[in-house]
């Protein structure tokens, strides 16, 4: 293009670059007009934004979207989308590197009791670790907060990253993921709480038939273990347990969560270090959980949910995984518990965070850079 018409002045050329960047960066939000995927074409609208990196969403009864934010913030979006209000009463967080408020879930039976869950890092010193807390929402307020997960000083790292942390509902059970803290050995180890799915009551007891309950020493919140940084976490109407799991470079992987079972972390491996050289020789081993896929290169797999709704009719059993790293939302066909095939179905340019199926089967998808979040809804 052509920008002599701007003259020698620099600031107005400046001024210009910025406003064509701008434009660059929200054009595949507001200019994509129909997107056509496989089997659906729908439309991209802004829901909700200004936000710095919203992590986490989950639906309230009235269909008012709760959106965690990294930075320790929690906000309320309006059922439309035109009011967003902060909330009050969140803990302190630590925001830092991959550290801060992380996921939000709401109580399946929140219209009786208004129960929340968030998880979060939590510092002591210049050490960090995952906590888990219940609150009642009053309003735009967190009241009578209580942790459910935390754990000892011994068990806090230096390294703020790898912290999880998603948290889904079975049966009368809450389980959420503990990433492994970059203590890699450790999700091999059932004494220590980092590289696992743990499980809990809703108030945060352990569960009678919790697999490792009854070994002494062990943490006896442990669901699986040999998990590296799960940061999906979904729950099929036929009660499946999908995970996604983010990997090192290669090796993000589709998991079906299974009480007691051992997925390998870091013995076996699909990935590689970031710095090229080998983790492991082996991919496979006895008494550790193959993938239902996996991904190298890496995507970068976070937030993930599965398409249970007759909107987009073809998708209807599908699973929605978010890339950070490739910038794309996809679908993975699965038939019985298997993989058959995958497509990218939107690329919005930024980093996606997290996907959730709303009530009306509208898909709205949490991106990065700026922090927004986007509805997609089924074209004419």
């Amino acid at each position: 293009m052509n920008y002599n018409f701007l003259g020698k002045n620099s600031i107005a050329r400046w001024a210009f670059y910025f406003y064509v960047l701008s434009l660059s960066v929200f054009a595949q939000d507001f200019d994509l007009g129909v997107v056509k995927t496989n089997e659906h074409s729908f439309t991209v609208s802004t829901f909700s934004d200004g936000y710095e990196i919203p992590w986490g969403m989950a639906f309230l009864p009235n269909n008012d979207l709760l959106v965690s934010d990294r930075s320790g913030k929690l906000y309320r979006v309006s059922n439309d989308g035109k009011e967003n209000t902060e909330i009050d009463g969140v803990p302190k967080v630590l925001y830092k590197s991959q550290g801060g408020l992380l996921d939000v879930a709401v109580h399946p039976e929140f219209s009786k009791n208004s129960i929340i869950y968030i998880s979060y890092s939590h510092a002591l010193g210049r050490k960090s670790f995952t906590r888990i807390a219940m609150a009642k929402l009053s309003g735009n307020k967190l009241i009578n907060l209580k942790l459910i997960f935390s754990v000892d000083k011994k068990h806090y790292t230096p390294r703020a990253i790898h912290f999880g942390s998603r948290i889904v509902f079975k049966d009368g059970f809450v389980y959420f993921s503990v990433g492994d803290s970059f203590e890699r050995e450790e999700s091999q180890d059932i004494f220590t709480p980092n590289g696992k799915i743990h499980r809990l009551t809703y108030t945060g007891e352990i569960p009678n038939d919790n697999p490792f309950k009854n070994e002494d020493g062990s943490v006896s919140s442990i669901w699986t273990y040999g998990n590296r940084n799960p940061q999906g976490l979904a729950v099929s109407k036929d009660g499946v347990i999908w995970e996604t799991e983010h990997g090192p470079r290669g090796g993000d992987e589709l998991n079906i969560i299974k009480k007691g079972v051992n997925y390998g972390w870091p013995v076996i491996t699909y990935g590689i270090n970031y710095i090229g050289t080998k983790i492991t020789d082996i991919t496979e081993k006895e008494g550790m959980e193959q993938p239902v896929w996996q991904w190298t290169p890496s995507i970068a797999v976070c937030g993930m949910s599965i398409y249970e709704s007759d909107l987009f009719t073809k998708w209807n059993g599908n699973i929605l995984v978010t890339a950070l790293k490739y910038e794309y939302l996809e679908r993975v066909v699965i038939k019985d518990n298997k993989f058959v095939t995958r497509e990218t179905i939107y690329e919005p340019g930024s980093r996606v965070r997290d996907v959730e199926v709303g009530p009306n089967g509208r898909i709205f998808v949490a991106l990065e850079n700026p922090g927004r979040i986007v509805v997609l809804s089924p074209a004419n």
